[in-house]
């Protein structure tokens, strides 16, 4: 008798929430003694400009998730280990990520500027602590990419795509042009990271990952959607009426993710995998934060305003047991 969706899911599960419990570990392990001592070494030069969240970044967020979770699911996808150059590519990338966003928001840096840091990243050694670090992470991923120049030339494509969503920063935009903004700076960002992996990539994978890279934006502004607001950024969430109107486009963006990765030329038992990795660590968890997020519509006469809320109503915690198992359900309703 074949089984349905659900029950492979469910019974898939907890194989698969071990596989992200490791990859997590295994990625800390690897900041510890590799990203840590130049932490160390970067906190002791510290010359104001860098900050506690600054370093958080490296250590408990972006250079622990983008190889942990996306270039375990890269390396699941092609059937083999991810090697040690790999390793630390993924993870000065995730550290530049980090690091770069401040460039565009908080950094007094001009575009011009940034972009010849950018560009020629051998050619300067930057003006102070965070800019050296930056350059230090930015050099390093771009010496162990397996090719470097087309490393370079998508993060040329990550530049354009953040220069562009600065026009979120002014009210007016309208909700495609938000939509196409969010999609295209998750998308390049995403195909960022997967250049630093040595197995080709195909038109196939390229389509899967540019739809599945920009729902992981969208993704990331349904949890910053407190801080966003507060900073007067325009993103879909801050922008809506309704919470109902985000989840149906997270949902069809979700599913046309998952129909375009089953299309690549990928064992389909490799492509499962991948699709429950990323769904178990991120897509799962963005729909628990819709349901808290709409919540919210009944206090301001069914009109979601989050101007109107308070912080502990907008910022979903996934750290609670109850939180962790409604992501395990949508994770077993949805990963295709």
């Amino acid at each position: 008798m074949k089984l349905s969706r659900r029950l492979i899911n469910l019974i898939r599960t907890p194989a698969m929430l071990i596989a992200t419990i490791k990859n997590i570990r295994r990625q800390k392990e690897f900041i510890q003694s590799n990203i840590s001592p130049i932490i160390d070494k970067s906190r002791l030069n510290n010359d104001g400009s860098m900050d506690y969240k600054d370093f958080k970044k490296i250590t408990a967020y972006y250079g622990l998730a983008v190889p942990a979770i996306l270039g375990e699911a890269f390396c699941t996808l092609r059937g083999e280990k991810m090697a040690p150059k790999e390793r630390m590519a993924a993870t000065c990338q995730g550290v530049i990520t980090g690091l770069g966003d401040d460039f565009f928001d908080k950094k007094n840096i001009s575009g011009p500027s940034l972009k010849q840091l950018i560009d020629q990243p051998q050619k300067s050694d930057g003006t102070n602590e965070y800019e050296k670090l930056s350059l230090h992470f930015l050099r390093s991923a771009i010496a162990n990419a397996p090719d470097p120049k087309l490393t370079q030339h998508q993060l040329d494509k990550v530049y354009a795509a953040q220069v562009l969503s600065k026009k979120q920063n002014s009210p007016g935009l309208d909700y495609d042009e938000i939509k196409n903004i969010t999609i295209r700076k998750g998308a390049e960002s995403v195909l960022f990271y997967r250049t630093v992996f040595s197995h080709q990539m195909n038109k196939e994978e390229e389509k899967a990952l540019y739809c599945l890279g920009g729902l992981m934006q969208l993704s990331n502004d349904i949890f910053d959607v407190y801080e966003d607001e507060q900073q007067g950024i325009c993103t879909l969430l801050t922008t809506t009426q309704n919470i109902r109107n985000i989840r149906t486009l997270f949902l069809s963006l979700m599913q046309t993710g998952y129909a375009a990765a089953h299309k690549t030329s990928y064992p389909k038992r490799r492509i499962k995998k991948f699709i429950d990795l990323i769904s178990i660590a991120i897509f799962s968890r963005c729909l628990v934060c819709l349901d808290q997020l709409e919540k919210n519509e009944k206090k301001s006469g069914n009109v979601f305003t989050p101007a109107k809320y308070k912080r502990k109503d907008l910022i979903c915690d996934m750290d609670t047991a109850l939180n962790k198992w409604r992501s395990v359900k949508y994770h077993v309703k949805y990963a295709g």
